[in-house]
């Protein structure tokens, strides 16, 4: 059991400096999950690396909620609002879609700097040459998926990860990857360091959620599974995922995030005025916010980070703050991560909707999807959502 004070310092640690420079949620869950009304809804997501929560803002709620814990990630979201607000779409979209942009620095300096707010441009200007080397690159996950790029280039060479995007069918990609990747990566002892405590930890993987893995079916497995499923259960050329985690760059204009796709860009402009943009724990931010005022909730993995009475109080924390008919959605990395008995009974599962999201999942990061909607209180409710339990 984890003490308190080793969880603080834990924290300390992990939330030093920039994890995940960019989002490795696939969106397309989100949006259709979640069932954004326009001009209606309060949407309240992670913030992680920003990429979701513009994402959703391309939807058009009433305003979306961008939270994280850890500062430097509210950092770059503050970075990404400034690049909207100031850039053109061409200069936008090099500063955030790849290996670099030559214009970064002067980029920053010239149009951004000034459009921060204070702690943002202090963080930004002690971090300014990292933008040239490609925002994608930064952060722990970055480094970790830069390692993995160098010996899989070592292990299958850099043209049969070019062949493997170019084939056609999902059929294809089973046999090319049974008879040409598996043999070569899995017997490899280049998968024990991918898989080794220290390096997941830097890779941004939650001590927590790493333990939460090692007890339900090892890491080992839990990286092949993941794998087997991003490159054999999706098509490999539209997957912007595997292109950055392979190439360290999307391929091209049209497979990217949407809030990348240029026909966005004029939406995330006239929707600027909607983000709240907030460094907070979940639970210390729901506990300023009235009853029944947030539609809609994207919390990616934060249960992975918690145990069963933390997740159990973050989630009744979410429930005080639930409008009516209010949509929920949570990710993990494993697939029983279901909602404690303490909230459970307010919670209607779709799990047909989460199965087939997470099927079609193109981040191959996820072992569980879930998607809930409030239930209606019924006479016998003995605390209900909308009221302080």
């Amino acid at each position: 059991m984890m003490t308190a004070a080793l969880q603080h310092v834990i924290e300390r640690v992990y939330f030093n400096g920039i994890v995940f420079s960019q989002s490795w949620e696939d969106p397309e869950m989100d949006r259709e999950a979640l069932r954004i009304v326009p001009d209606r809804d309060v949407v309240l997501s992670i913030t992680s690396g920003g990429c979701n929560c513009l994402s959703l803002l391309c939807l058009n709620p009433r305003e979306v909620i961008c939270l994280d814990g850890n500062p430097a990630q509210t950092y770059l979201m503050d970075l990404k609002l400034a690049a909207i607000r100031q850039l053109a779409y061409d200069d936008f979209f090099s500063l955030f879609s790849g290996p670099g942009a030559p214009r970064a620095v002067f980029l920053y300096r010239s149009a951004l700097r000034e459009a921060l707010p204070a702690p943002a441009r202090q963080f930004w200007d002690r971090n300014v040459h990292g933008l040239a080397k490609g925002i994608c690159r930064l952060g722990k996950l970055g480094r970790y998926l830069a390692l993995m790029r160098a010996g899989l280039s070592l292990l299958l060479g850099r043209r049969l990860i070019e062949d493997f995007f170019r084939l056609e069918s999902l059929e294809d990609q089973r046999a090319f990857y049974d008879d040409r990747i598996a043999p070569r990566v899995w017997r490899a002892p280049f998968v024990n360091i991918l898989k080794s405590r220290l390096v997941v930890y830097l890779a941004g993987m939650h001590p927590s959620q790493y333990s939460l893995i090692a007890r339900y079916l090892g890491l080992e497995r839990y990286i092949r599974e993941r794998a087997e499923h991003l490159l054999t259960a999706v098509p490999a050329g539209e997957n912007y995922f595997l292109a950055q985690a392979m190439f360290g760059r999307y391929l091209d204009r049209e497979h990217v995030p949407p809030y990348l796709l240029e026909s966005n860009f004029a939406t995330l402009k006239r929707n600027l005025d909607r983000v709240t943009n907030v460094t907070s724990s979940l639970g210390a931010y729901l506990d300023t916010r009235p009853a029944a005022s947030i539609d809609k909730f994207s919390l990616l993995d934060i249960g992975d980070w918690m145990d069963s009475s933390a997740f159990g109080a973050t989630l009744k924390s979410v429930l005080r703050v639930a409008s009516e008919g209010a949509r929920l959605v949570y990710r993990s990395a494993v697939p029983t991560l279901l909602p404690p008995p303490e909230v459970a009974g307010m919670l209607e599962a779709e799990p047909e909707l989460a199965q087939r999201l997470l099927q079609a999942d193109r981040s191959g990061v996820y072992g569980g999807f879930f998607v809930y909607h409030l239930k209606p209180p019924g006479p016998a409710a003995h605390w209900q959502p909308g009221r302080a339990g």
